[in-house]
């Protein structure tokens, strides 16, 4: 939601991401999904940190925010990394990042793993 900057009449868009440790593949999933809704409106290019001026957040939201506005070191001033490519990183290294008891981490791995899927997919 727009803050409205009263000095300069400027609205300011901040996204904040919520910690929450293995969890934070939900927030990822749907930015995933709608960063994929603006690459349909305004090409492949288009990267989550193009629609916000401030991007925050806490704990693993953090990790995610760092991941979302990291410059790439070939493009400057373009991300490095694309939403859905976080949901990888998850999926991968959610194991050694969040050691937790193994089943939990499982269930929530494979029921994100599908739902990221049938989300991608458009089902």
């Amino acid at each position: 939601m727009p803050i409205k900057n009263l000095a300069k009449g400027k609205n300011i868009t901040v996204l904040s991401i919520d910690g929450g440790g293995v969890r934070g593949i939900i927030p990822v999933t749907l930015l995933a999904f709608l960063e994929s809704k603006f690459q349909e409106m305004d090409g492949p290019s288009a990267r989550i940190a193009d629609y916000f001026d401030v991007v925050a957040g806490t704990s693993t939201g953090g990790l995610i925010t760092t991941m979302l506005t990291a410059p790439d070191p070939k493009k400057h001033t373009r991300p490095i990394y694309a939403a859905k490519d976080i949901n990888d990183f998850y999926f991968e290294h959610c194991p050694q990042i969040f050691p937790q008891n193994r089943s939990i981490v499982l269930v929530v791995f494979f029921f994100f793993w599908f739902m990221t899927r049938n989300i991608q997919k458009g089902d």
